[in-house]
């Protein structure tokens, strides 16, 4: 049991990490790369990974906000 959760937890940290590749390379994940991700990973797994990178941008983007209007009063 304990090996199937970190072989499922090794494919998506992979998936992650091909994401975050992309978007550091072009600025954004392009569609192609997310069909080829969707195919060698599966859907779920791909778009589960897609999102979490994106709410961590997200909250990072809003820390950062947050901190500097705290700078600015």
């Amino acid at each position: 049991m304990v090996e199937k959760k970190n072989k499922n937890l090794n494919i998506e940290l992979e998936c992650e990490e091909k994401i975050i590749s992309e978007k550091l390379r072009f600025g954004r994940v392009r569609s192609m790369m997310m069909s080829q991700l969707r195919e060698e990973y599966g859907e779920k797994i791909a778009n589960r990974s897609l999102a979490r990178i994106n709410k961590r941008i997200s909250i990072g983007s809003k820390m950062t906000k947050i901190h500097s209007e705290e700078f600015l009063i």
